[in-house]
């Protein structure tokens, strides 16, 4: 197909059998616009997931940045029963985030 849009015939076999090493075929189904508003709309939609994302996570850190601190200082001063739940909770906190870390790492 050329610019104008007329279809030509092609014969596959012979080029194929060719000299040619390489065929590269490219099949338009859209507009310069439709293609240009399409990225458009991808990058707003990748940004927003982006921006989702980290506000997700900043979110998760704060609660349990705020659990974790809350949990230490009941371990240092609180009362024989609650420092166990306490240290049962700063440890499963440490793990996650040692594990998070190590799993980080292999990426």
């Amino acid at each position: 197909m050329n610019d104008q849009g007329d279809v030509r015939t092609v014969n596959l076999d012979q080029l194929i059998r060719g000299d040619s090493d390489q065929l590269e075929l490219k099949i338009r189904n859209e507009t310069d616009e439709d293609a240009q508003a399409r990225r458009e709309r991808e990058t707003a939609d990748a940004k927003l997931a982006r921006t989702m994302k980290l506000m997700l996570f900043v979110f998760a850190l704060l609660i349990t940045g705020i659990v974790f601190g809350a949990c230490v200082v009941i371990a240092c001063a609180g009362s024989a029963d609650d420092k166990k739940w306490a240290c049962s909770i700063v440890t499963a906190i440490t793990s996650g985030l040692v594990g998070y870390l190590v799993g980080q790492g292999k990426k």
